[in-house]
C-alpha cells in the first residue's frame, strides 16, 4: 500500500513491512477461506511455514473449520473485513460498524484472539485518512504490504505462477510482507496459489530468508521503535 503517501503519516497505527536487518519474510494471503485454503493449509504444514490469514468475515462464518485448523496449525487469522467493500465513500463510522467490528466478532467467535482480530488489512489495500485515524482510536492496526506480485491477475494465463515467483524474487527484501490470495474470485477458486507457494518458499529460503507471521514481525518493530534504535 505504499501508494498511499499519507499512510507515513501514521506510524502508530499503520505497518507495512518488518525491521529492515531481519531478514525474514511473511507471507499473507487474503480474501479466505476459500476452496483452495486446505490444500495450501496442507502444504505450509508440509514446508514448516507459519502465514498470516486475512479472512473476510462471512467467510469465517461459512468455514468455521478451516479457521480452527489456520489456527491449529499455528497460523495468524486476522481481519479483512466483513465482506470486502471498498471503504472508499464509506464513513469512519460506516466502516467500523458494517466492516470492521462485525468481522471482529466472527474471528473471535472462530477463536481468533483479539490481537490478530485487531489486525485489519482493508480490502484492495483502499482507505482513507480519515479512517485510519479512527481504526487507531478503536485498538487496531492497519495491516499493509511491500510486495504485491498481483497473483490475482489472470491466474489461467501461461506462466501465471513462475510469472508471480519471479516478481516476488525480484523485489524481495529483509522485513517482506507479500500480498497472495487464497480467497475464492467468485465461482472461480484460486488453487493456483498453491503451486505459487511451492515454488516461492524453496526459492527464498534458497537466498536465506526465514518466515514469520505479520503479527510477529509488527511487534518487532514496535520494540525497535521503542527501544528508541530506529522507526
Amino acid at each position: 500500500m505504499d501508494y498511499h503517501p499519507f499512510l507515513s503519516d501514521y506510524p502508530g497505527v499503520y505497518f507495512g513491512r518488518g525491521c529492515p536487518n531481519q531478514r525474514r519474510v511473511a507471507l499473507s494471503f487474503d480474501d479466505g477461506p476459500g476452496r483452495a485454503t486446505p490444500e495450501l493449509l496442507a502444504l505450509l504444514r508440509q514446508l514448516r511455514i507459519d502465514a498470516t490469514f486475512f479472512c473476510l468475515g462471512r467467510a469465517v462464518r461459512a468455514a468455521p473449520g478451516v479457521v480452527a485448523r489456520m489456527l491449529a496449525d499455528g497460523h495468524e487469522v486476522a481481519n479483512h473485513s466483513m465482506s470486502h467493500t471498498d471503504a472508499r465513500g464509506l464513513s469512519p463510522a460506516a466502516l467500523m460498524e458494517q466492516e470492521v467490528r462485525p468481522a471482529t466478532r466472527e474471528l473471535l467467535r472462530a477463536g481468533v484472539n483479539a490481537d490478530s482480530a485487531h489486525l485489519f488489512r482493508p480490502a484492495y489495500g483502499e482507505i482513507e485518512a480519515e479512517q485510519v485515524e479512527r481504526l487507531g482510536r478503536e485498538g487496531y492496526t492497519v495491516a499493509g504490504w511491500s510486495i504485491d506480485p498481483s497473483d490475482w491477475l489472470e491466474p489461467e494465463a501461461p506462466g501465471h505462477v513462475e510469472c508471480v515467483v519471479g516478481a516476488v524474487l525480484a523485489r524481495i527484501h529483509p522485513g517482506a510482507v507479500v500480498l497472495l490470495h487464497d480467497g475464492d474470485d467468485g465461482d472461480y477458486a484460486r488453487h493456483r496459489i498453491v503451486d505459487i507457494v511451492r515454488e516461492l518458499v524453496p526459492a527464498l529460503r534458497a537466498q536465506g530468508y526465514g518466515f514469520a507471521r505479520v503479527g510477529d514481525l509488527l511487534r518487532e518493530r514496535r520494540a525497535v521503535r521503542t527501544d528508541g534504535l530506529g522507526a
